[in-house]
């Protein structure tokens, strides 16, 4: 009769508790896609927010149900009088264990949570539809590095600290990683070099992507910015990967305005006024160019007379432009004062070759 009773009041038991475990997983599973019910007006704003909690939040509720059929498996087992699970809980080391799990899913939510609400912000920062508009190349550069240096700084300390809550002693493992930081310091230089001297030419806003520049005598479009390295596509269309520890000058010519600055010549028996006044007409000619002159933004600067040359008078003059266009004014307005020199009848000088053939004595 005992035995029948033990057996009626395990089983009810056992009943019970397998009903609870079954209800609590299937609400566990509820939250495998919590990220499609966020609010619409976050999920503009945050359109990739939805993914990384639809990717981290299934993470933990797997956890969750292990240690629940661990829970369960266990109370069954206690139930029946299989092994004495309960009085082993209650012991130094069921406690332990207890604090350790609870300390592990914890440090695991805030870690995820941290990371999660960096990459939304950053994310925030490079979605131009949030009002703040299209982020430069310079803050995308800089938004990238932080969420790596985020992300490897949320991993080491949750690291660290789950390791110390296991009870393992992290004072030999941080000496240890200091040894280790400080050999591949020395080891590796000219990346430290290449990435510090990344982090300042972006603070300082020297280089855009798509800006012509020169750097380490080389000149080319950006086409690729890094925190370590500067991709520029020369005219010849080579693509040349300059690291920045290489860059110790940045020459930028598509920054706020440009110049041209040309100078042209004429014949010695030319009037300097006559070929001024044709220059004068030639830009006249420029500003009315519908596919460049709007490029011009500055009246014609003439210098004068800059130099007396072998075979002509060579006239100094600059034209203001938008960035990165004062090479396509300055061969437009070439052009110009070429026809305008030809209509004014006005002598380019050439190199010219006189022949003597000799004379006899008489």
């Amino acid at each position: 009769a005992s035995a029948l009773i033990f057996v009626s009041q395990a089983s009810g038991l056992s009943l019970r508790i397998i009903l609870a475990a079954g209800v609590i997983g299937t609400s566990l599973a509820s939250l495998r896609r919590v990220g499609r019910h966020l609010p619409q007006r976050l999920r503009a704003r945050l359109p990739m927010l939805a993914g990384r909690i639809d990717a981290w939040v299934p993470r933990f509720v797997g956890v969750i149900h292990w240690l629940l059929v661990a829970a369960l498996v266990g109370s069954l087992l206690d139930i029946w009088g299989v092994a004495e699970v309960g009085d082993w809980l209650g012991t130094p080391g069921g406690q332990t264990l207890i604090h350790s799990i609870a300390a592990l899913l914890v440090i695991g939510i805030l870690a995820v949570s941290g990371w999660l609400i960096a990459a939304s912000w950053i994310e925030d920062r490079l979605n131009p539809d949030t009002g703040t508009g299209e982020p430069g190349a310079r803050e995308k550069t800089l938004l990238a590095l932080f969420r790596n240096a985020v992300a490897i700084a949320i991993l080491v300390l949750a690291g660290m600290v789950a390791l110390s809550e296991i009870g393992i002693d992290i004072g030999p493992l941080l000496a240890g990683a200091g040894v280790i930081g400080l050999a591949i310091g020395f080891g590796a230089q000219k990346l430290v070099q290449d990435i510090i001297t990344g982090v300042f030419i972006q603070l300082e806003d020297a280089i855009h992507q798509d800006d012509f520049v020169t750097a380490a005598g080389i000149s080319g479009t950006v086409e690729r910015l890094s925190i370590r390295s500067l991709g520029l596509r020369d005219l010849s269309g080579v693509l040349h990967v300059v690291p920045f520890s290489s860059v110790d000058t940045v020459s930028n010519y598509a920054r706020d305005f440009g110049y041209h600055r040309g100078e042209y010549g004429m014949a010695y028996r030319e009037s300097v006024g006559d070929a001024i006044d044709a220059l004068h007409s030639a830009y006249a000619r420029l500003q009315a160019m519908p596919e460049i002159g709007a490029e011009v933004t500055g009246p014609l600067e003439v210098d004068g007379v800059s130099a007396l040359a072998d075979s002509a008078v060579l006239i100094r003059v600059r034209i203001r432009t938008t960035a990165g266009m004062q090479y396509a004014v300055g061969r437009a307005y070439n052009r110009c004062v070429k026809e305008q020199f030809d209509a004014a009848g006005i002598e380019i000088p050439y190199p010219h070759r006189t022949v003597y053939f000799g004379a006899g004595e008489q």
